[in-house]
């Protein structure tokens, strides 16, 4: 696929940004290889195809360094999906720059931008403000319990899910990155890990990994800053789409959350 082709399919996957959509312009080539651009405010993504791969970049001027990333194909499902997770998080370390008072108000505008997502999709959501400058949502996937939490100096948020299992195994797909296919997914539970660990494995054997104890994990592949776990209340006992479990995942950004109507 054309680089120009390319960026206006992942532009129209990425959120618009307080009304702002993604807009497309024409890039400079990198050697022999077509580029595109895609803007939004102060923040710039380049794509560029090149003998079957592409290479993502973004950053918030010229004067920032640049975040990175090569993935194979050109499937703009997959692009969009590192650019979710791995490269917008990235540009949000300006945070730390900034002011608590300010740092707080940006939280609590983003806050604000996902409440309007997920009343949109007709869901409930209650946002909190704590002493401590956190800022955060809370609202029901199904019958699960879900929040996400701003603090500190952090661009990106933690998600925390109290539910059963089939529903996290529903919650959880867009915070993963795609399947490779066939024969690519090397992940195997170690024995003992318990049936919850191994049908989390078996759901997502290119993503999740599982510890002796029971626990289950994962870190961003594309080297952003997500990251997560997921535990079972009882680790021994057999598992089901009912069973109940607790996870969380930190790192994720504004632009990841009101991407997704899987969330709601």
């Amino acid at each position: 696929m054309h680089a120009t082709s390319l960026a206006f399919d992942v532009a129209a996957l990425l959120p618009a940004r307080r009304d702002v959509a993604w807009t497309v312009s024409a890039a400079s080539r990198t050697g022999t290889a077509p580029a595109a651009r895609l803007t939004n405010g102060q923040r710039h993504l380049t794509v560029m195809t090149d003998n079957g791969h592409t290479t993502l970049t973004a950053r918030l001027s010229a004067h920032d360094s640049a975040a990175q990333l090569t993935i194979a194909g050109t499937a703009p499902t997959t692009a969009a999906s590192a650019v979710l997770r791995s490269l917008l998080p990235r540009l949000d370390h300006h945070i730390a720059r900034r002011s608590p008072a300010q740092r707080h108000l940006h939280h609590t505008r983003c806050a604000a931008e996902i409440r309007t997502r997920l009343g949109e999709l007709g869901v409930t959501v209650q946002q909190f403000d704590r002493a401590d400058r956190t800022t955060g949502l809370s609202w029901q996937y199904g019958d699960a319990d879900v929040t996400y939490t701003l603090h500190r100096a952090t661009g990106t948020g933690l998600v925390s899910f109290r539910g059963n299992l089939a529903a996290l195994e529903t919650f959880l797909t867009p915070f993963l990155p795609p399947h490779p296919g066939p024969g690519r997914a090397p992940s195997r539970p170690p024995r003992g890990c318990g049936s919850a660990a191994r049908r989390l494995v078996a759901a997502f054997p290119h993503a999740v990994q599982a510890d002796a104890d029971g626990l289950t994990h994962f870190t961003d592949s594309d080297g952003g800053p997500l990251q997560g776990w997921i535990t079972p209340h009882k680790v021994n006992a057999p598992a089901g789409p009912t069973t109940p479990v607790t996870a969380g995942i930190c790192g994720v950004g504004i632009d990841l959350l009101l991407s997704v109507p899987a969330i709601a």
